[in-house]
């Protein structure tokens, strides 16, 4: 006759608390034990997903993450994100907080946009590096409301359009990263300013910005990164 388990009468708390004092290593954890692996399923809070392939399963296993980091997955595309959506409860997207995109080149506007509408907690998202994202695709970023955090670094086809839409749509941004995004001017950074009073970071390094950036209002208590220098023919290195 098998013994039972001891970790079969501590509390879910408990187990919990015993997995975090684990570390990263619980992979082996969850082979051996089935008790670990029912309470890591509805702990985690995080997946970084390495192979697309494996995404459906992790997803409807790991049902309460906050973040989804599919920064190792530019396969995905619209097609993906609808199987995604329409299989199992899709309950994951319930709770989701953070959306990592960063080279996600294959997922176009249409696909983005059906993603954001599915997370209405959503809070911060990186579309960094995904050079061929414009106007369309900021238009579906703006559809999360609830958006603190947003970072576009070399997204090159965003121009003062797409920067307005999402200026409108996420009133509540606080940290917004558009460095490498050239085709963004004064126009597009003042009324950015005017519509997000919240915002407290704004990246803006390399974009061909002048004469407003420097009349932005103090009360903002915004804090501006700006390398400009190519543009005006002035040596970082001069004073």
């Amino acid at each position: 006759m098998l013994s039972e388990s001891v970790l079969c009468l501590l509390t879910e708390d408990l187990l919990i608390r015993i997995l975090e004092k684990l570390g990263p290593d619980r992979k082996p954890w969850r082979l051996v034990c089935k008790d670990f692996l029912r309470v890591e399923s509805v702990s985690r809070k995080s997946i970084r997903i390495l192979r697309i392939e494996f995404l459906l399963g992790l997803l409807e296993k790991f049902c309460n993450i906050e973040t989804l980091d599919l920064s190792l997955c530019p396969r995905i595309e619209d097609g993906v994100v609808s199987v995604l959506l329409s299989q199992g409860s899709a309950s994951w997207t319930r709770g989701l907080r953070r959306l990592v995109l960063s080279r996600a080149t294959g997922l176009g506007h249409a696909g983005l946009e059906i993603l954001i509408r599915a997370c209405p907690m959503l809070e911060a998202v990186d579309v960094s590096h995904c050079w061929g994202y414009g106007d369309r695709e900021a238009a579906a970023l703006s559809c999360a409301a609830r958006l603190r955090e947003l970072n576009m670094d070399k997204c090159l086809g965003v121009t003062d359009i797409g920067l307005a839409k999402i200026a409108v749509g996420c009133e509540k941004l606080e940290r917004l990263s558009l460095k490498w995004c050239l085709e963004i001017s004064d126009l597009g950074i003042d009324l950015l300013c005017k519509k997000c009073l919240d915002l407290k970071f704004l990246d803006v390094s390399y974009l061909k910005v002048c004469c407003l950036l420097f009349q932005i209002d103090c009360i903002l208590l915004i804090r501006v990164l700006i390398s400009v220098y190519p543009y005006f023919g002035v040596d970082a290195g001069e004073g």
